[in-house]
This record gives structure tokens, sequence and C-alpha cells, in this order.
């Protein structure tokens, strides 16, 4: 199946209860993953700069998830694999249901030493451990401070590490 925008924009309410648990999971590291200047890679519409305020930066692949976006912020059309940014340029980076698309992990280039990354995959019951295996290797080289799973109409892994 090819992730499209439709198939992303028909998942809004799915997302934002999603995000709301996130926030509850994360407890007090809350404050130190969305401080700074964060970048989202694989931003698509935007639902999670709509529901948490801060100062983001959106990066995707996909022209048409940014010229439709639901929130107001920066946004760059870019590969993740590949980002337009200069070293250590953010203080937080996030990829939520993005990682696996992606090619490598640029994102802990620029991103800050001593910064922090979260990053989520969506699993089900037959690709749990793959998918967590995999997202543990994009973190690898970084201390990972906190990893949870939501369980919802969409199951998701969620690991948060810093650069060291």
């Amino acid at each position: 199946m090819e992730f499209t925008p439709g198939i992303y924009g028909s998942w809004q309410q799915v997302q934002e209860q999603k995000y709301k648990e996130m926030k509850r999971q994360l407890g007090g590291l809350f404050g130190e993953v969305f401080s700074g200047v964060i970048l989202d890679v694989g931003c698509g519409f935007g639902y999670l700069e709509k529901t948490f305020k801060g100062r983001y930066i959106g990066a995707d692949n996909s022209s048409e998830m940014l010229h439709n976006q639901v929130a107001i912020f920066p946004r760059v059309l870019a590969d993740g694999g590949s980002l337009p940014f200069k070293n250590g340029s953010f203080d937080s980076v996030i990829s939520i249901d993005a990682m696996h698309l992606i090619r490598g992990d640029d994102f802990k280039r620029v991103l800050k030493k001593g910064g922090t990354a979260m990053i989520s995959i969506f699993f089900n019951d037959r690709n749990y451990v793959e998918r967590k295996e995999m997202l543990r290797e994009k973190l690898s080289g970084m201390d990972i401070l906190h990893d949870f799973t939501i369980h919802g109409r969409e199951n998701e892994y969620v690991a948060v590490a810093r650069k060291i």
C-alpha cells in the first residue's frame, strides 16, 4: 500500500489522540523534547504541530502534504535521508510514523549535541519486534532516555533519545 496524502489525511483524529497519549507518557521529558527549535522529519499535514505549540520547522518529501497543512509553521520540501540543514541546527528532532520511509539517520547530524530525538513508528502484532528493532537501530549511538508503546486504533512504539 502506498501512503498517500489521502490516507494520512483521513487519520487526523487518530493522530491527535495518539499525540495526547505521547504527551502523557512523556511526563517530565515533554518539556525537553518540545523545547527550543524543533525539526519534524516527515511532518505530513502538521497534525502534531497543531496539537503541540512550539518553534517548528517541518520537512516532508511530499509537496502536496506541505501545501495542505493544518498548522502554520515553516516547512521545507526535503528528503529525510538528506536534510538541507547545517550540522547541529536543532535542539530537538521528532519523526512520527515516517522513519520506515527514510533512508539512513541524517536526523542525527542536524541535531545538536545533547539534543533530544523523539521517533515513533506504528506497528501491528506481526511486525512489532521488527519495527522496534528498526527504530532502535536508527537511534544507535544515542542514549535512549525513555521508550513506550501506545495501543489504540493505531499501535505506536515511541523512543526518546539524547545525542551524546
